[in-house]
C-alpha cells in the first residue's frame, strides 16, 4: 500500500514515520508513506496556501488550486502496481473513523490523505477532489496532521505482516464489537493488588469464558454505545402473555388468542432472531388452536412450498400454559423476563440501559413479555426482573396494537440499525 500525505507542516512527520512498528512496516515494503508539502505547489509566488473567507467571518481558509493541483499530480504518477486508490479529506464535519472504516480503507491499494488547516478547507475540494470526508472524533484540532497519523497507524497495522502476530489483532478492541479484556501481567501480586487466579490457572476455556465476560462487562460500563452491535450475542425468546392481563378496569383477566396475532408475532419473532416465540395461555381450547395453526404450516407440503417463509416463522411457535411453565422447562438455564407495556412503569429501564445489563451476564436467556387486552397483569410486571420503557410517539395518542409495538420494541432492542434509544 501506499499513503500520500498532503500537508504544510511535513516535519510533523519525521518523527511518527521513524519509529516502531511503522518504521519496520516501510523497510519491510509493507507501505510506502510519502509526505508532500503543499506550499510547493501553490502558484503564488509567496507560496501561500490560504486566504479570506468569501461572505467574512474569522480566520483564514486553505485555497483549493495548492490542494487540487496536488492531487492530480500524484494520481498521474505511474505506479508500480495499478488499483484501487481513494483520496480523503481529514476534517471534524465529515464520517466518523472507527475500525470498520480502518478495514475498509486497508483494502485499497493507494490513499491519499489531506490535512487541513486554519478554519478548514474551501469546500470544492470535498466536492469535487476528494473521494470521502472522514473525523476521528468530535473535537478540534489545528490540523489535520494528527489525524492523517491516526488513519494511517490504524491502516498499515491491518496490512499482512505489518504485525508479528495477527491473534493480537483479533483480541484488541473493536474487533469483535467490543472493548479488549483487561490485561494483566508480572508481578502476580503488585502491592497487595492480585492478578485474577483464572488467568493464572492455565485453564484456557475458563480464561477465554473470563476475558469474554470481562469485555462485555467493560464496554457495557464504559461504551454502553457499542453494545447494539453485539445485540446477536443477546440470547432471547419473546412470549405473547393471554393471561395474567390487565382488563379494562386494572383487574386481573384472561385474553382470547387471535390467529393473526399467533402468525404475526412468529413472523416478528424469526425476523429478529427470537429462539423460541411462546403463547401463553391456560385455556386448553385456545392452546390447541394455536397447535393447529403451528401443525398445519408444518405439515402442509402445499403451504411449505408456496409460503416456506412463513412456515418457517410458524416453527418457532410454542404453547404454554404460564410464564412459569417456560422458566421451569429452563434445564437449568436461568430465565429473565423482560416485561414492556403501554404506560410507564417503575424502575423502567431504555433499550440502550437493558442491553447494558444483558451484556453483563450473557449466559441468560432473557424472554421479552408482551401483554395482549390492555397489558401485562401487574402481578407478572412485578415478577419481571427488568421492565422496558414504553413506546412514545408523535401525540399523546398511545394506543399501538401488540403486533405493530412488539417490531418496534424488538427494533430498539435487538435490530441492526444504529440509531438506537
Amino acid at each position: 500500500m501506499r499513503i500520500d500525505v498532503l500537508t504544510i507542516f511535513p516535519s510533523l512527520f519525521d518523527s511518527f514515520l521513524n519509529e516502531s512498528l511503522l518504521k519496520k512496516a516501510i523497510e519491510k515494503g509493507i507501505v510506502d508513506v510519502r509526505v508532500h508539502d503543499l506550499r510547493e505547489y501553490s502558484c503564488n509566488k509567496h507560496k501561500k496556501v490560504d486566504d479570506a473567507p468569501f461572505g467574512g467571518g474569522a480566520g483564514m481558509v486553505m485555497t483549493p488550486q495548492p490542494i487540487a493541483d496536488a492531487i492530480n499530480a500524484l494520481k498521474g504518477e505511474a505506479l508500480k502496481k495499478e488499483g484501487r486508490s481513494k483520496t480523503v479529506l481529514l476534517d471534524p464535519g465529515g464520517k466518523r473513523f472507527d475500525q470498520k472504516l480502518a478495514k475498509e480503507l486497508s483494502t485499497f491499494d493507494r490513499l491519499i490523505l489531506i490535512c487541513g488547516r486554519y478554519e478548514g478547507v474551501d469546500e470544492r475540494i470535498a466536492e469535487n477532489f476528494a473521494d470521502e470526508v472522514i473525523s476521528i472524533g468530535d473535537f478540534i484540532l489545528s490540523g489535520g496532521e494528527v489525524a492523517a497519523m491516526a488513519v494511517t497507524e490504524a491502516v498499515f497495522r491491518l496490512l499482512p505482516g505489518a504485525i508479528g502476530n495477527v491473534e493480537s489483532l483479533e483480541d484488541e478492541s473493536f474487533e469483535r464489537g467490543f472493548l479488549e479484556y483487561p490485561q494483566y501481567t508480572r508481578p502476580e501480586d503488585f502491592r497487595g493488588f492480585k492478578a485474577p487466579e483464572v488467568l493464572l490457572s492455565g485453564h484456557h476455556e475458563n480464561i477465554e469464558k473470563w476475558r469474554r465476560q470481562k469485555a462485555l462487562e467493560k464496554t457495557a460500563r464504559i461504551r454502553p454505545d457499542l453494545l447494539p452491535d453485539i445485540a446477536a450475542d443477546i440470547k432471547f425468546s419473546i412470549a405473547l402473555v393471554h393471561y395474567p392481563v390487565a382488563g379494562k378496569s386494572g383487574n386481573e383477566m384472561t385474553s382470547s388468542v387471535t390467529t393473526i396475532d399467533v402468525h404475526d408475532l412468529a413472523r416478528i419473532g424469526k425476523t429478529f432472531g427470537a429462539k423460541t416465540v411462546y403463547i401463553v395461555t391456560p385455556i386448553e381450547d385456545q392452546q390447541r388452536l394455536v397447535e393447529r395453526i403451528r401443525m398445519h404450516w408444518a405439515t402442509e407440503e402445499r403451504l411449505q412450498q408456496t409460503d416456506a417463509r412463513r412456515a418457517a416463522a410458524l416453527d418457532t411457535i410454542k404453547v404454554v400454559s404460564s410464564m412459569d411453565e417456560i422458566i421451569e422447562g429452563a434445564k437449568g438455564k436461568r430465565i429473565k423476563l423482560l416485561a414492556t407495556s403501554a404506560t410507564a412503569m417503575e424502575n423502567a429501564v431504555s433499550p440502550a440501559e437493558w442491553r447494558k445489563i444483558a451484556a453483563q451476564n450473557p449466559a441468560d436467556e432473557w424472554v421479552i413479555v408482551f401483554g395482549t387486552a390492555y397489558g401485562l397483569g401487574k402481578s407478572l410486571v412485578e415478577k419481571a426482573d427488568s421492565r422496558l420503557l414504553p413506546i412514545t410517539g408523535a401525540s399523546e395518542f398511545n394506543h399501538l396494537p401488540v403486533r405493530a409495538a412488539s417490531a418496534i420494541i424488538l427494533n430498539s432492542l435487538i435490530g441492526r440499525s444504529k440509531e438506537k434509544q
